[in-house]
């Protein structure tokens, strides 16, 4: 079945971080996650090499909402970028933002550990970049969402913090060598 019309759209969000001194907020919250609702991620087929429990627990009404802000969000023209936490978590989706140059500052204040903190794939999540991150947030605050202020994008790198303890300093251009090489260096050994 085909669906044919005209729908009123905003102009596209991309995911990459355009400018330095911008506010980064995580529209829905950092999330929960424990190690039964953590096996379905990126983080554990690719670090621990396995596969274990549940898929992140979904509340399909806060995503809705979650939904129904980003999309006024982006409609107002507030969002400079967007990026779903699903594919990897808040570390991944910012190294996927930082892929053009940019990157962030990140300072949470969170009981997880860090690999569960870094890289769940809870629901009802985005990484947003704004230079007016008051109004993204009076407009969470409408629709009943968090809008967490996490940090702040620098040309630096990805800096993320947890209170006085440092979890990850990386540059950009190094987190740029590995996004380019990923494809070969995952074949090469295959086939040396």
């Amino acid at each position: 079945m085909g669906i044919v019309g005209l729908m009123k759209t905003a102009p596209a969000v991309t995911i990459a971080f355009k400018e330095e001194g911008r506010s980064v907020i995580l529209l829905g919250g950092l999330g929960s996650s424990d190690l039964t609702r953590f096996g379905g991620t990126q983080y554990a087929k690719v670090v621990l090499n396995q596969m274990w429990g549940l898929p992140p627990a979904l509340d399909l009404d806060y995503e809705k909402r979650v939904q129904t802000a980003i999309r006024e969000i982006v409609a107002a023209g507030l969002a400079e970028s967007a990026h779903d936490l699903s594919g990897g978590g808040l570390a991944m989706a910012l190294a996927a933002c930082s892929m053009e140059g940019v990157g962030a500052a990140i300072e949470l204040a969170t009981d997880l550990r860090p690999e569960l903190a870094l890289f769940h794939e809870a629901p009802s999540r985005i990484l947003v970049s704004s230079a007016v991150p008051e109004k993204i947030e009076e407009i969470a605050k409408r629709h009943k969402v968090e809008a967490a202020r996490i940090g702040v994008t620098m040309k630096e790198g990805i800096r993320i913090r947890n209170a006085s303890v440092t979890w990850i300093d990386c540059p950009v251009d190094r987190l740029q060598q590995v996004w380019e090489s990923a494809l070969e260096n995952h074949l090469e050994p295959q086939y040396a």
